[in-house]
């Protein structure tokens, strides 16, 4: 009555899956690097921005980029971008922003984030934090900047 091998609606249902499961994956990486990207030129107005990513997937949003380039290490990076642990190694001018709020609620040197959260991408800047380390964004930016936490 019924075969051991799956049906094709079945079948069929599992590849549309599969192959929405990925493009959700390269939109949200593509997002992600497009929002990286506003905020490097916006912080760094130069030709290439080089940007320090400290997990596997920060790496592949930068290598994805046009605009910016991935610094070898932290020590040479304009941009770094971290989840947990901001590098010992850092340039003397170098900006910090955090994919993590836990993150950017716990370090004083980290003047941004950019989280995910209930599916939307949020952009989060803290005015004190971006004036002590001397750091302005166009006004494009200004509803992602708040005065505190």
């Amino acid at each position: 009555m019924f075969s051991k091998t799956p049906s094709l609606f079945v079948q069929g249902f599992f590849i549309f899956f599969i192959n929405a499961a990925l493009c959700a994956e390269v939109s949200t990486t593509s997002i992600e690097t497009q929002i990286i990207e506003r905020v490097a030129a916006a912080l760094f107005p130069k030709q290439k921005i080089a940007v320090w990513g400290e997990t596997a997937d920060q790496k592949e949003m930068i290598k994805q980029s046009k605009i910016i380039e991935e610094a070898i290490d932290s020590s040479n990076a304009d941009l770094i971008i971290v989840s947990k642990k901001i590098p010992q190694n850092l340039s003397k001018n170098c900006v910090i922003i955090t994919t993590e709020y836990s993150q950017l609620i716990k370090d004083e040197r980290i003047i941004g984030a950019f989280f995910w959260q209930k599916g939307r991408p949020n952009l989060l800047f803290l005015r004190p934090r971006m004036q002590k380390a001397n750091v302005k964004l166009s006004h494009e930016f200004d509803k992602y900047i708040e005065d505190e936490l």
